[in-house]
């Protein structure tokens, strides 16, 4: 957990102690945590960089408008972006990934404050709701929805989340959430995970919702926090106390909201640690078994490749807990594979562009964003690129069908690599267009944009 500034409301319980010891040393945390403007931020990002930006410059103006009246932000707001344009461009091409205060002394951290900004714009009219009409993930139709049914994706194999709430406690334990992404574009891979889950004993519900990241981008923040109280209220009915992500980002989102009521708990973490039981429980020890034996007993069938590359979600930035796995899993199950590390991984990871969906309104950051990725794992010699979140695989196909000849090295989910099942993305991108133009295109456009 980062260092944080005490609130006023904490200096005054500890002013109430009466202690002037205590008072000082309240005075002096909360000058070590305020901004220095050193620009160590400006410099490591282009977004900032640009129009001379520093985190505490941002932090700063955003404290001068929530501490209007309410009903004066709206205003107080058009009236910077009108003096300062710069600003607005800047904070809508963040893409709240935090690798501009990752090595920040005074433990500012950008992406939460960068998010609060999308509400005030929203609340200004800068960015009207109708604009993320497609990624309105609380409304019964959105892009993933419309995409699920016209293809016919469904899980009908597998407990829902309502059902395992409408029975109530006693009949599963888990959610598995597999985020918006990977339960739409890869069936088959989200089926194969869930299957293994119940192989390894695990009494689980799956849920096909969105964790809200769009509309905390869109600055939909009420509704990004009833959409998630609503999954709350189903886990608590179903007697659920785990939440299992793939995604790392999804886990953030609801980490705050959990707290320390319901577990999240990475799937790759549950992979490792459940496979090595999985192989205990056969009665034979691992290390007299060959690999294929090895991995058909842990529940995995590995692609094959020579060498890997590992390219971490900047939501596993703090505790990489997501990435210490997955290179785990690697090593036990891909063994023959050697690992290679980009430059800028863990802590230091870049993005992928695709955070705060930037894409839609600056889709050249996103562009330069994700082929600095592709560039950099390229480096490493590596034959496949290995990511952690969803979004991230799906950002990366898509810039490399872009690419004439490729991008030069294969980019595969951790999943695509455990369960050797590899998401079809030229068919993908090809029937996310085609849906618009075919047979339910007339419902699509009606219903999204009549």
């Amino acid at each position: 957990m980062r260092p944080q500034k005490l609130t006023e409301e904490n200096l005054a319980a500890v002013a109430r102690i009466d202690s002037p010891i205590l008072d000082a040393l309240g005075e002096w945390a909360n000058n070590r945590l305020t901004c220095s403007h050193c620009k160590r931020c400006t410099l490591r990002c282009e977004v900032l960089r640009e129009p001379d930006l520093d985190i505490g410059a941002v932090e700063g103006d955003y404290r001068a408008i929530i501490a209007l009246p309410l009903s004066e932000q709206p205003s107080a707001t058009l009236a910077i972006v009108e003096r300062r344009p710069e600003l607005y461009h800047a904070l809508r091409r963040c893409c709240f990934c935090g690798y501009c205060t990752a090595t920040c002394q005074t433990h500012m951290l950008a992406p939460d404050r960068m998010r609060d900004w999308r509400e005030l714009f929203m609340r200004a009219g800068l960015m009207p709701p109708d604009d993320s009409r497609l990624v309105m993930v609380d409304n019964e139709w959105h892009i993933f929805s419309a995409y699920r049914a016209i293809y016919g994706i469904g899980y009908p194999e597998f407990t829902t989340l309502a059902q395992a709430a409408e029975a109530g406690p006693g009949h599963v334990d888990t959610l598995f959430f597999p985020g918006c992404s990977l339960v739409s574009y890869a069936p088959e891979l989200t089926r194969a995970a869930g299957e293994w889950l119940t192989r390894a004993g695990i009494a689980w519900a799956l849920s096909d919702d969105c964790c809200g990241s769009p509309l905390m981008s869109a600055g939909l923040f009420d509704r990004a926090a009833a959409l998630r109280q609503r999954i709350l209220d189903q886990m608590r009915a179903a007697g659920i106390t785990r939440m299992i992500t793939i995604c790392p980002g999804c886990a953030d989102e609801f980490s705050e909201l959990l707290a320390n009521e319901i577990e999240i708990v990475p799937l790759p973490e549950v992979l490792y640690g459940e496979s090595r039981k999985m192989i205990a429980r056969s009665g034979k020890k691992a290390a007299e078994l060959e690999q294929g034996e090895l991995n058909e007993l842990a529940g995995f069938a590995p692609l094959e490749t020579r060498s890997l590359t590992f390219f971490d979600s900047c939501h596993d930035r703090a505790d990489s807990r997501h990435g210490k796995a997955i290179r785990a899993l690697a090593k036990r199950y891909v063994p023959s594979a050697e690992q290679r590390e980009m430059d800028h991984r863990k802590r230091g990871t870049l993005c992928c562009g695709a955070g705060g969906a930037v894409a839609s309104f600056d889709p050249d950051i996103t562009n330069r964003r994700v082929h600095r990725v592709i560039d950099e794992a390229r480096a490493t010699g590596a034959a496949t690129l290995i990511t952690t979140c969803p979004t991230c695989t799906y950002t990366v196909a898509q810039a490399c069908l872009e690419t004439p000849g490729g991008c030069g090295i294969e980019n595969r989910h951790y999943l695509e690599l455990l369960f050797g099942k590899e998401i079809p993305w030229a068919g993908i991108f090809d029937q996310l267009g085609s849906m618009w133009t075919g047979e339910y295109g007339p419902w699509l456009n009606q219903t999204f944009f009549g």
